[in-house]
């Protein structure tokens, strides 16, 4: 755990002073106080951690609370007596710690906006699999929960338990480039897609002729690589990239697994009142994994990955529409990349 909190207090510094908020001073603290003055709440946040009054070892107990708090689901009175603090007061860190890092989360969380940032990324991911155009894997982080009363179907998943769910997009490396639209996990997967801010950049061309690779229950979603359903399977092109596909898509298991694993609250965060109350945490979590990406922070030893969830019955009724354009171009492509001559040993 210590060096998960030396990782987050230098990925914080190194963030403030990237957007210059220490520059031009011998003290970041100070500088950091001068300048947030007045500003948006998060701002207020990270002043209460990092103003003067606040060295980086006074701050270091309240941060070990939160990670603790991740890392272990809960706070047990041991940890916060080694810590020197008190339930309350390190209740009262964890809030703050976890609000500051889900405010930060634009700033660690960036998809690939650049030109030259998605061609890099989609060459990154031709590598490993062949599949071209693509710049992330999409999928959906199921947190279980105890559902408010009267809403648990809402809440139930297509693995049978409650949950909340949280789309997630990452890269072939497993950093995370998008979060958003935290909702109940019986929501259906296309619906959050359709409503998200990310899904409607693709579905007017800003991300460019790109995909994201998803599961069957995104069958029909603009710019959204499904594998080919089993009733269109006509070559072994077709196969091939089937294949190609369960690859990139089977990183969820290890990505979300990473996640559960290093911070066992995702596991189950208990009863919640609504989706918009577990975000916080979620973001907080997302945003440690992606420091603990930069900063090579290796995972428990338990580390287990993450089962795949199954599409929903209405994912399966969408499945069987008619051709449509991401069908046609999702067919060109199959057979410019994956159309290989029979003679090479089929």
């Amino acid at each position: 755990m210590m060096s998960l909190a030396g990782a987050l207090w230098f990925a914080v510094q190194d963030d403030l002073f990237t957007n210059g908020l220490c520059s031009n001073s011998s003290s970041p603290s100070i500088s950091i106080s001068n300048t947030i003055q007045g500003k948006h709440p998060s701002a207020r946040l990270k002043k209460d951690l990092f103003v003067s009054g606040h060295s980086p070892t006074s701050a270091e107990p309240n941060i070990l609370a939160a990670l603790a708090c991740y890392a272990q689901g809960s706070l047990c009175s041991k940890t916060t007596d080694l810590l020197g603090l008190d339930q309350t007061a390190a209740g009262e860190a964890v809030k703050t710690v976890t609000q500051l890092l889900a405010d930060m989360s634009p700033d660690f969380i960036t998809f690939p906006n650049s030109y030259n940032d998605r061609m890099g990324a989609a060459q990154a991911f031709k590598n490993l699999s062949g599949v071209p155009h693509v710049v992330g894997v999409l999928g959906y982080l199921h947190v279980k929960v105890s559902p408010p009363l009267g809403e648990e179907n809402m809440y139930m998943n297509t693995l049978g338990y409650h949950s909340v769910m949280m789309q997630v997009i990452f890269d072939v490396d497993g950093n995370l480039l998008s979060l958003e639209q935290c909702c109940p996990g019986g929501t259906p997967e296309h619906t959050v897609w359709e409503n998200s801010d990310i899904g409607r950049q693709f579905s007017i061309f800003q991300h460019g002729h790109t995909w994201v690779v998803g599961s069957r229950s995104l069958h029909g979603c603009a710019h959204v690589l499904t594998p080919v359903e089993a009733f269109r399977i006509k070559s072994n092109a077709a196969l091939r990239f089937n294949k190609a596909h369960s690859q990139l898509h089977g990183r969820t298991q290890q990505v979300f697994g990473s996640l559960k694993s290093r911070f066992q609250c995702l596991r189950d965060i208990g009863s919640i009142q609504s989706p918009e109350s577990v975000a916080c945490t979620i973001k907080a979590c997302c945003v440690l994994h992606n420091i603990c990406k930069k900063f090579s922070v290796p995972l428990p030893l338990d580390f287990s990955a993450e089962p795949l969830h199954p599409p929903s019955e209405a994912a399966n009724v969408t499945a069987e529409q008619p051709f449509d354009y991401m069908e046609d171009a999702k067919d060109e492509m199959i057979e410019m990349f994956f159309n290989i001559a029979e003679d090479e040993g089929e």
